[in-house]
């Protein structure tokens, strides 16, 4: 695996059409939801995931020195967002229900369990859901979410478990 992202490094890096579209592919789905768990705006996770991708086609020498570009790339929505959060200089209210439905595609009928779903996950801290989004709905391991947030891998781990210690008593009781 690790030759086959090295491969579509070099790939990137000599600006190859069919290298980003491999990588919009492989990782475009996971980045909006990641990028709407950031913004809680379907119309600005959409907006930051095309300037992500722009960047990475205006910047792919940067690609060169990569390891991981789906990681990389997911380090470069982290910060397109937060430039855009920056931009705005608050950070827009969630729409609950338009949220849970967009984020986690789900049902109508399952649009309740999303929601307690949503509410349980906003009661943790922002660092910890973000760790828990990256590794359960992106499915980044603890290495590509290290990278991605600038955090070791063994204290992206902890945060990890503490984080699902935190939902614990929830999905006890959601398992009931």
């Amino acid at each position: 695996m690790a030759a086959n992202m090295q491969s579509l490094a070099a790939r990137l890096t000599r600006g190859e059409e069919s290298a980003f579209a491999e990588l919009y592919d492989a990782c475009a789905d996971r980045l909006y939801g990641y990028l709407l768990s950031w913004l809680h705006d379907a119309d600005g996770a959409s907006d930051v995931l095309q300037a992500t991708f722009v960047r990475a086609v205006q910047n792919r020498k940067r690609f060169a020195k990569v390891e991981n570009p789906v990681a990389y790339l997911f380090q470069m929505a982290r910060n397109e967002a937060l430039r855009t959060v920056r931009r705005e200089k608050r950070r827009p209210e969630r729409k609950a229900t338009n949220y849970a439905e967009e984020k986690y595609s789900v049902a109508p009928a399952a649009h309740d369990d999303a929601e307690m779903a949503a509410a349980a996950l906003a009661k943790l801290n922002r660092d910890d859901r973000e760790i828990l989004e990256l590794k359960i709905y992106a499915g980044l391991t603890f290495q590509e979410i290290a990278q991605t947030t600038g955090q070791p891998a063994a204290t992206v781990a902890t945060r990890y478990r503490r984080a699902l210690e935190a939902l614990r008593p929830w999905l006890a009781k959601q398992l009931r």
